[in-house]
């Protein structure tokens, strides 16, 4: 497998592809998982996601560390299978029960129960992992005996099915405001598992390419698929439905994060119809419709400014901004050019979240 994904690397995609089909059909389950991932999304590979969800799961029932963490990620995604929360929980009761303290993590903030819910966190600490020593927030730890079936079984998912209240902010072009679309703890889970892997956020250009540039100063990190996990598509779902968006149209969650004087000047979300363009937006459609969530409070500035409207928007903690970036009939809006501002003391962070009008994740057949 190693050798495979090696020749990956160096662009040898025919000569991965067979020994990573070599290393699966040897019983290889870290193989038959990352070949399931290779057919899920069509890599060096026609995209089959039956096949490929069948093969993370036959890994996953082995106990690979990597299929569960997959099929934890496609269950409650629905990323080419139908969403099912209740067999994402069992995924993730099989990794914690392996050690795994990002799947601990995620049972401890869900489960509804406070002695399991601390028992999870506290096992989730052990390992190391960050968020969950986030969560604890100076609790004393306990490691009883328990049972990650129990904490599964006692997952409380209500807070991601909460009724959503939206407000009117401008009809033309659209804007709408929801002052509490996540809860503190979920803001906070995200928070601390994008803030090791930030890095300078680019700028998309008019010929297609990404860049570093003087216009955009703050940081950001983008989850992909396989950086994702089941609170993490909970959050997904919960702003594709806040969005009226179908979730597989979303690009990657992105995280934002700006210091003081840090900022995103005046840009559009949508990308620029030019001949370098062309074939992303065959592909992958335009952008439509951008979702921000506001992830903390505690600083200082830091609004979503629309200079062509003369409005400035800064939701609440766990509070949301949705806009359109065209008009109904699909032209580009020029109006609906912002900026993210700098915050002038503290630091702010935002989910920023994009929808395209084509699919981006396979879906169930």
């Amino acid at each position: 497998m190693a050798l495979a994904e090696a020749l990956d690397a160096q662009g040898q995609s025919k000569a991965a592809l067979d020994w990573m089909v070599r290393a699966a059909q040897g019983g290889w389950m870290p193989a038959v998982s990352r070949l399931g991932l290779w057919q899920l999304v069509g890599h060096i590979t026609p995209k089959a996601p039956a096949l490929g969800v069948a093969r993370i799961v036959q890994a996953a029932q082995a106990g690979d560390p990597f299929a569960l963490h997959l099929a934890a990620i496609v269950d409650s995604g629905a990323v080419g299978t139908p969403r099912n929360l209740g067999r994402a929980l069992y995924w993730l009761a099989r990794a914690a029960e392996a050690g795994d303290g990002r799947a601990a993590c995620q049972l401890g903030l869900l489960c509804g129960d406070p002695d399991l819910s601390l028992a999870a966190l506290s096992a989730s600490a052990a390992t190391g992992f960050e968020p969950a020593l986030a969560a604890l927030a100076g609790r004393a730890p306990t490691v009883p005996a328990f049972d990650w079936d129990a904490i599964a079984a006692a997952a409380d998912l209500s807070a991601f099915a909460a009724p959503v209240a939206r407000k009117v902010e401008s009809e033309s072009p659209r804007i709408l405001s929801i002052p509490d679309l996540l809860p503190a703890w979920v803001c906070g889970y995200v928070m601390a598992l994008a803030e090791p892997a930030l890095d300078r956020g680019m700028v998309v250009d008019d010929d297609g390419a990404e860049r570093v540039k003087d216009e955009r100063s703050n940081r950001v990190m983008h989850f992909g698929l396989v950086d994702s996990d089941v609170i993490l598509e909970l959050v997904n779902l919960r702003i594709s439905q806040a969005a009226g968006m179908p979730a597989e149209n979303a690009e990657g969650l992105g995280v934002l994060h700006y210091a003081p004087g840090e900022r995103y000047r005046p840009h559009m979300d949508y990308i620029p119809e030019t001949p370098e363009n062309a074939r992303q937006l065959e592909v992958m459609g335009q952008r439509v419709r951008t979702l921000l969530v506001y992830l903390n409070d505690g600083f200082e500035g830091g609004a979503t400014l629309f200079p062509r409207l003369d409005a400035a928007y800064r939701p609440p903690s766990g509070g949301a901004l949705i806009f359109d970036s065209v008009t109904q009939d699909g032209t580009m809006d020029p109006r609906t050019l912002h900026e993210g501002s700098p915050p002038t003391s503290g630091e702010k962070w935002v989910i920023s979240k994009w929808f395209r009008t084509k699919a981006l994740r396979p879906t169930a057949s």
